[in-house]
């Protein structure tokens, strides 16, 4: 890499075609957790379709079928209030809207958003590894670190810790590949902003006339940002706040302020803020929706958890980051002041530290390949470096390997919140196609995770931070099961949550409703084997 951190080395044909095969292979592998889950479903059930994190995978699906039945505004469905909702969480309403307008199923429009968005986010970290290194093995090295990179998740999780490369998927790009659909689409958008403020940079240095070099890379960069603010906006200050590092740290450098490239990278990240800012206002203007953002709480994990979680990635990294400082270039800086940001946002008191962790795989991933390319590599004797190459990358993929194999032993296992039971899969089309979609179904609080998302109803409790006053209600639902509730206290508390259908399958007998109630709740107009569907107004 050239000290100023401008173009990289240029892509040939051959390392195109080997990135894309790479791509390939690793979405292709990041899916075969779904494949062995449908393969395995249980005779007798059927394969929901999600695996990794399914309380917030149904969350997903729940505010893409809002877009399927035709709104551009989200509502709680987790939870028995009704709001008019907001013009928020526009990606899967849009999402649902393509699974509208295409005729196609929910579950396959969000692992085809999911499996696009992991391509975008990949060949994003490419393309900024490409503007970062000339040297085609270099940032093949930074790219699968970064792709794969993680700690030692896979070794705490033996002994029964859950260091945060286990579950905060949105920090670890194997992860998010994995995960959901919005954080890889995110990550990439993240990237390709790294990428142009990189172009721009280089491109405004000159004292020539470049403006019309320039402006495809500035408006990608805008276009890029304004997306990011749309999907989210927390990405925005991490990538940003790289960015800006890198303007502040060129001036120091060069004794003049980059105002071309300042101005850039200003302009993108002021077009971006419009949306994020309409959406906070939208949020408070909901009473439903406000209350629900102020119990929506993410901590980050400590400091020498993420420690733990990237393991050795983060020792090669700051080997990365001290050949990087040494050096200085721009594209040095964005990675540093990335990581710094990052990590000042997940340790000033906030409720939503760890929303900024997003993306943090990528300045980690890449200064872990400077690290090794150019520290570590350097005290290898040649003969032995592509082993000991292998073997770094090996040991960073162990948690991703790690989490497949769990996910899969799960699902050979029947884990329950992979599967529903063919009378609840009737259940709740007869609630999509029959029941009244405006009303709140009482369930058991799992069974509460899928009615929102395979039926549109909203429920009593079925979201740990998406149900207003979670902890009370699910215990108070847990309580109408076990027959803890007198039949006044009961009454009151149907009322009370406007509840209009009660379904009772597997999942209500297994929390103490082992006695039918027939009658108990209303007239029966639903009835399966193993599921009945209540009625509770009578009509």
């Amino acid at each position: 890499m050239e000290a100023r951190g401008g173009t990289g080395g240029s892509v040939r044909r051959g390392e195109w075609r080997w990135v894309a095969g790479a791509v390939v292979v690793l979405v292709v592998v990041s899916s075969l957790p779904y494949a062995i889950a449908w393969a395995t479903t249980p005779e007798g059930a059927g394969f929901t379709g999600l695996v990794f994190n399914p309380q917030d995978g149904h969350s997903y699906l729940a505010k893409m079928r809002q877009g399927l039945e035709g709104s551009w505004r989200f509502q709680l469905t987790y939870t028995p209030e009704r709001s008019p909702g907001a013009p928020v969480y526009l990606y899967h309403l849009w999402l649902g809207h393509v699974a509208r307008w295409t005729g196609l199923p929910l579950i396959g429009v969000y692992h085809g958003a999911r499996i696009l968005g992991g391509v975008a986010m990949l060949m994003g970290i490419y393309a900024l590894a490409c503007q970062l290194s000339d040297r085609r093995r270099e940032r093949g090295t930074m790219f699968l670190l970064t792709a794969l990179g993680s700690g030692v998740g896979w070794l705490a999780g033996v002994v029964g810790v859950q260091t945060a490369d286990l579950w905060v998927a949105e920090a670890f790009p194997a992860y998010s590949l994995m995960g959901n659909a919005h954080f890889p689409l995110a990550i990439g958008l993240m990237t390709a902003i790294g990428v142009g403020g990189l172009r721009v940079a280089e491109l405004t240095r000159s004292t020539e006339n470049h403006q019309a070099t320039v402006w495809p890379w500035g408006i990608g960069m805008t276009v890029a940002a304004v997306l990011l603010g749309g999907i989210q906006p927390f990405g925005l200050v991490p990538v940003f706040g790289g960015l800006g590092v890198m303007v502040v740290a060129r001036a120091v450098r060069e004794g003049s302020i980059p105002r071309r490239a300042g101005a850039w990278v200003a302009a993108a990240g002021a077009a971006a803020l419009p949306y994020p800012v309409y959406m906070q206002l939208a949020i408070r203007a909901d009473p439903v929706l406000a209350a629900w953002n102020a119990q929506n709480a993410t901590s980050s994990p400590p400091l020498w958890d993420w420690a733990l979680s990237y393991g050795l990635v983060l020792v090669l990294a700051v080997l990365g980051g001290r050949a990087a400082l040494r050096r200085g270039s721009d594209g040095d800086w964005l990675l540093v002041g990335w990581i710094l940001v990052t990590v000042i946002g997940m340790v000033v008191p906030h409720p939503l530290q760890r929303r900024l962790s997003l993306g943090l795989g990528v300045p980690v991933g890449l200064l872990a390949g400077v690290g090794w390319w150019r520290g570590a590599r350097a005290k290898i004797q040649p003969r032995r470096r592509g082993l000991w190459r292998g073997l770094a990358i090996g040991l960073s993929a162990l948690t991703p390997v790690f989490l497949m194999a769990m996910v899969s032993l799960a699902a050979l296992a029947g884990e329950p919140w992979f599967y529903l039971s063919d009378g609840e899969w009737a259940a709740l089309r007869w609630l999509r196609d029959e029941g009244r979609p405006e009303v709140v179904v009482l369930c058991a609080p799992q069974t509460g995770t899928f009615v929102p998302s395979w039926a549109g109803q909203r429920v009593v409790y079925g979201h740990p931070f998406e149900t207003l006053d979670a902890e009370r209600r699910r215990a108070e639902v847990e309580a109408v099961w076990g027959g803890e509730m007198s039949a006044a206290e009961e009454e009151r508390f149907l009322e009370e949550n406007q509840v209009r259908y009660v379904m009772l399958g597997p999942r209500e007998r297994a929390l103490g409703a082992g006695v039918e109630r027939s009658g108990e709740f209303g007239v029966l107009v639903f009835e399966t084997e193993d599921v009945k569907v209540y009625d509770v107004s009578g009509q």
